[in-house]
């Protein structure tokens, strides 16, 4: 009788257990800022996840789709463009996050299913800055990709206009193409703005980039912290651990429920500003201290 009443209690206790729900999180190849957003997304979503890393060439997209096929994954989380796109194209029918992208709309990445935290590039203030920290910044190249970025960079040139630059525009196909591309502009340019971009996220590439802008005397604005420790003089970025925490909220939200198409962005924090000093003084720029005061993390 007491085995019938502890068989009775474990078969209650399952049904009123709410089910564990498996996410997959997918992400971009080549950025640590990927691996920071899934940190942030681990830290505020705790059902069980299988992570698959996209190679930048997409050699193992084949491998990653048959692996999610076959297991039991109620909701799929995108970390930047290329899993963003792999993930929408392929698996439509479940509900899908994604964060760390650029212009979503342009990707398509809106539906009853979707739903994000968009990387919002403060293109403004970024120029704002420049200018205050470098007045000579007359003509500002931008390396980028082509066509993810040419959104980014349409609105972009506009806003250059307003700030009394003319944005010298240098489009790529892929990371092979840079070398080349940093030559041509190099000559052209009296300051460098690198964007969130695709091609733009390996050590071997940031480390070109900041490098070659500090030999050539060229001030360099980067999208993140990689590029101001390899010489670029600030960043000015949204932090992507709370871009993962963020989307970690959505997650919850939808698992237990709420369908995605009502769910609102998440307002996040004002973009912090993280400044090299040293490679400020290469460049013979100071940088003024209520900047220095303000900025959330200072390279010496």
């Amino acid at each position: 009788m007491i085995r019938l009443a502890q068989l009775s209690f474990v078969v209650l206790l399952i049904l009123i257990t709410p089910a564990l729900s498996d996410v997959a999180i997918v992400k971009s190849a080549g950025s640590f800022a990927f691996n920071d957003a899934r940190n942030g997304f681990a830290s505020i979503c705790f059902e069980p996840r299988k992570e698959f890393d996209l190679a930048e060439d997409g050699s193992n997209q084949t491998q990653i789709l048959e692996e999610i096929k076959s297991g039991n994954f109620s909701l799929m989380v995108a970390i930047g463009t290329q899993a963003s796109s792999f993930l929408k194209t392929n698996f439509p029918g479940i509900p899908l996050i994604y964060c760390l992208v650029v212009n979503p709309e342009k990707l398509g990445l809106k539906g009853e299913n979707i739903a994000g935290v968009p990387l919002n590039v403060p293109i403004r203030e970024q120029f704002a800055v420049l200018k205050t920290i470098f007045k000579k910044a007359k003509r500002l190249g931008v390396l980028y990709t082509q066509p993810a970025n040419d959104g980014l960079i349409a609105s972009a040139r506009s806003i250059a206009e307003n700030e009394g630059m003319t944005l010298v525009a240098s489009p790529i196909t892929s990371s092979q193409d840079i070398q080349k591309a940093m030559t041509d502009l190099i000559s052209k340019s009296d300051a460098l703005w690198i964007p969130p971009d695709p091609s733009l996220n390996s050590e071997e590439v940031i480390r070109y980039i900041g490098t070659t802008s500090l030999s050539r005397q060229i001030p360099c604005v980067g999208p993140n912290d990689r590029f101001v420790r390899a010489g670029a003089v600030f960043s000015l970025s949204v932090d992507a651990v709370e871009v993962g925490r963020a989307a970690g909220e959505l997650a919850n939200k939808i698992l237990q429920g709420t369908p995605a198409s009502r769910l609102s962005i998440p307002d996040l924090q004002k973009p912090k500003i993280i400044l090299n000093l040293k490679a400020a003084g290469l460049l013979n720029i100071t940088i003024p201290r209520n900047i220095q005061d303000a900025a959330s993390k200072v390279y010496q």
